[in-house]
């Protein structure tokens, strides 16, 4: 089964609930909002948003926590932390 995605980062937030609110127009009926590092904040607001001010029976079914590895130049890596939210409608 194929899910939709809005990966959230630096744009503004609207951007974001736009996005979605387009993905559930076309029928979806999950979306999957990530983001990672100092966009984790943007991401929770995107849910907030469309929960209180857009779709007042949307429902926040999951929130996945975790770290992605990230290698940098040569051999260091880097953890960088990631939210994952999954909303549906339903």
């Amino acid at each position: 089964m194929r899910r939709a995605i809005v990966i959230v980062g630096k744009k503004p937030k609207m951007r974001y609930v736009t996005a979605c609110i387009t993905l559930f127009n076309r029928g979806e009926k999950e979306v999957l909002l990530r983001a990672r590092g100092r966009s984790i904040s943007n991401c929770i607001d995107v849910a907030l948003l469309l929960k209180k001010s857009f779709y007042s029976t949307l429902r926040i079914k999951n929130i996945s926590l975790g770290c992605d590895e990230a290698e940098l130049d040569g051999d260091k890596k880097r953890y960088v932390s990631f939210i994952e939210i999954l909303i549906s409608l339903n």
